[in-house]
C-alpha cells in the first residue's frame, strides 16, 4: 500500500466519524435527554446507555449518572485530581475519559447570590487557567431549585478537555458538580452532560435527620 492510498483510507475514515458525530448530534437534538436519563435508557445510534440514579452525601443530593461508570480507583485519583482540594466522589467510564464530579464546599452564601457566585468561579478558572476556551455560563432552575453552570475547554497534555461545572445550594452550603471528557467526545457528552445536571434533585437534611423547614 503506497501513501496516497494510506491518505485516502486515513480521509473516509474521517468523513465516517465526522458523519456518525452529525447523525448523534441530530439524533440527539430530537430528544428529550433529561426525560430518556430519568427513565434510565439513552439511545446513541444503536448503544443504550442505562443511568441510575446515585446518592451523595446520605441521599441530601441525587443525580442519575451513567450504570457502566464505577467510582476511580485511588491511584488514578491520584494522577487526575492530585489537589488536596479533590472532589469527595468521582466516577468515571470503563475508558476512563469521562468523569463525573460532586464536592461539597466550604463557601455559605444565600441563593440569591449563586449567580454572582457561579461568575466568581469562572473568573476563578480563568485565572488558574488563562488559555481555557469559555463556552457558555448560566443559570437553570431544576426541580424547583437554582443550579449555576458554566463550561469550558482545557487542554491537557496531548489533548483537549470538555468539561461542565455547575453549582446549587444544598442548606447554606455551596454543592459543586462536574462532568468532563476528551472533547474529541463532546458532540455526545455535552448534551448528556447538561442532561445529567438537570436531573438533580436535593433534600436539604439536618445532621439529626430532620427535614429542614
Amino acid at each position: 500500500m503506497n501513501f496516497m492510498d494510506e491518505e485516502v483510507i486515513e480521509m473516509t475514515k474521517h468523513a465516517r466519524q465526522k458523519k456518525r458525530l452529525e447523525n448523534i448530534e441530530n439524533q440527539l437534538l430530537h430528544t428529550d435527554i433529561v426525560q430518556a436519563i430519568k427513565e434510565g435508557q439513552l439511545m446513541i445510534e444503536d448503544e443504550m446507555i442505562e443511568f441510575a440514579e446515585s446518592s451523595f452525601y446520605e441521599d441530601q443530593i441525587r443525580m442519575f449518572i451513567p450504570t457502566a461508570f464505577e467510582e476511580m480507583e485511588p491511584e488514578l485519583m491520584d494522577i487526575k485530581y492530585p489537589s488536596s482540594r479533590r472532589p469527595d466522589y468521582i466516577y468515571t467510564s470503563e475508558s476512563t475519559s469521562i468523569n463525573i464530579t460532586m464536592k461539597m464546599m466550604e463557601q455559605q452564601i444565600q441563593e440569591e447570590e449563586l449567580e454572582d457566585f457561579t461568575h466568581t468561579m469562572m473568573n476563578i478558572l480563568r485565572k488558574l487557567q488563562p488559555d481555557a476556551d469559555m463556552l457558555d455560563i448560566g443559570i437553570k432552575e431544576v426541580d424547583g431549585r437554582q443550579i449555576g453552570y458554566f463550561d469550558f475547554i482545557t487542554k491537557a497534555l496531548d489533548s483537549k478537555i470538555y468539561n461542565l461545572m455547575f453549582l446549587f445550594m444544598v442548606g447554606d452550603n455551596v454543592a459543586t458538580g462536574s462532568v468532563n471528557c476528551l472533547k474529541s467526545e463532546m458532540p455526545i457528552w455535552q448534551p448528556i452532560a447538561y442532561g445529567m445536571m438537570e436531573s438533580i434533585s436535593i433534600e436539604n437534611k439536618s445532621l439529626d435527620g430532620e427535614g429542614v423547614v
